[in-house]
């Protein structure tokens, strides 16, 4: 895969000599306000912040709702910005909670007479815009006894005349906007996180003793995959009647079995550039995998897993053996993938001839020894279909929720 992805949008911030002391971080669709899942795991999954904004202090927009999302706190020096008028005197105890744990937190355009000593001391730092105020409206404002003590940042600046008027009255300052610098798009490629993740949950896994909080933890380190995978539970396949707040709850609720599962598909729908065709195609095979699978060896585990990973040369445009190198998969998986080998490479095999009608390389000799029939391998394909069908609710998950906040 090319690093054809832009994550998100870099904005140098200056102090009155043009020297760079900070970067604000756009997201990439809307460089105003608005963040969302893929954001926010773009920011502090799939890229390294630290050689990105070569140590310096990043500066981000979200909302309140979005908080929840955030990671635990790093040895990154981040600064959070929301906007003042999504603000009031009842999310002080949340946001003095956030100030506990390390967070330094920013607040936008505030009138500092609008707002109450209490909320405004939460905030170390003030972002004035003059898409909203003038020169004159900054001025007036960092003068204020209840801002002139923060940390001062103007953005927007779009003219020199209104850094030359800025620089004389808010020495102290930073400064940011088209006139000082243009943004520049960093670039990557998603899978990546998720992949990462997927090894770290196949290596717990394998480890009896891992706990579903273990398991949890792991899969938490994404916004986009922990809401995919609340999501889930309130599904028609789990029909959770339950308010489902965290990741740990929802393995709870779906299992530890189907947990790398969805972990998959969760995996191969954020590779963008591909048809919605493919997933499904991706889909119908692991389901008609598993469901021969249950039909010839029902005790044998890994059948989805084969059926689904099959398609991973067509969504990362890479080699198989290059692919399954660094995931720990069980060797059984590894060998039907590769080889075709053992009962998941023959059950993978029968499934591939299947969906090409290539009829002479299905085995129905053997098949019918253990009773199963052509009109029977017909009615398991057909119930694949069906099955990938009402995964499909995933399918839609997919379209929808990619351009959707995250929200717990």
């Amino acid at each position: 895969m090319k690093d054809a992805d832009i994550l998100f949008c870099r904005k140098a911030v200056v102090n009155r000599l043009s020297e760079t002391t900070a970067y604000y971080i756009l997201h990439p669709s809307n460089v105003t306000q608005g963040q969302d899942a893929s954001f926010l795991s773009s920011l502090f999954v799939d890229a390294n912040l630290t050689e990105i904004t070569q140590q310096k202090t990043i500066f981000f927009q979200t909302s309140l709702t979005e908080l929840s999302a955030l990671p635990l706190q790093t040895n990154i020096h981040m600064v959070i910005f929301l906007v003042a008028n999504e603000l009031t005197e009842k999310h002080v105890e949340t946001l003095s909670e956030f100030r506990l744990q390390g967070y330094q937190l920013g607040i936008i355009n505030p009138k500092p007479e609008a707002l109450t000593v209490a909320l405004l001391s939460i905030f170390s730092y003030v972002m004035l815009t003059l898409d909203h105020l003038s020169v004159d409206d900054v001025i007036t404002r960092v003068k204020h006894p209840a801002l002139s003590s923060k940390n001062l940042w103007v953005n927007k600046i779009e003219k020199s005349e209104q850094f030359a008027q800025l620089l004389e009255n808010v020495p102290e300052g930073q400064f940011s906007g088209n006139f000082i610098n243009k943004m520049t798009s960093v670039k990557g490629k998603r899978i990546l996180a998720y992949k990462a993740i997927l090894i770290d949950l196949l290596v717990a896994l394998n480890n009896r003793e891992s706990s579903p909080r273990v398991l949890a933890e792991c899969i938490e380190r994404d916004p986009t995959l922990t809401y995919r995978i609340i999501k889930l539970t309130h599904s028609v396949i789990y029909r959770s009647q339950f308010n489902v707040s965290n990741a740990q709850r929802a393995i709870e609720i779906i299992g530890v079995r189907d947990l790398i599962k969805w972990v998959g598909l969760v995996m191969l729908g954020s590779v963008s550039g591909k048809p919605d065709c493919l997933f499904s195609m991706a889909v119908s095979r692991a389901c008609f995998c598993q469901n021969l699978s249950t039909a010839l060896f029902p005790k044998l585990d890994g059948a989805f897993l084969v059926g689904l990973f099959s398609y991973l040369p067509s969504f990362l445009d890479e080699e198989l053996p290059t692919l399954l190198k660094d995931l720990p998969l069980d060797e059984n998986i590894k060998s039907a993938l590769l080889e075709y080998k053992g009962n998941l490479g023959g059950i993978l095999k029968i499934v591939v001839a299947y969906e090409a009608g290539r009829w002479e390389k299905i085995p129905f000799g053997m098949l019918a020894s253990k009773d199963m029939s052509k009109q029977s391998l017909k009615d398991l394909y057909i119930k694949s279909l069906k099955e990938a069908r009402e995964m499909g609710g995933y399918d839609r998950y997919r379209s929808k929720y990619q351009s959707q906040p995250f929200s717990r």
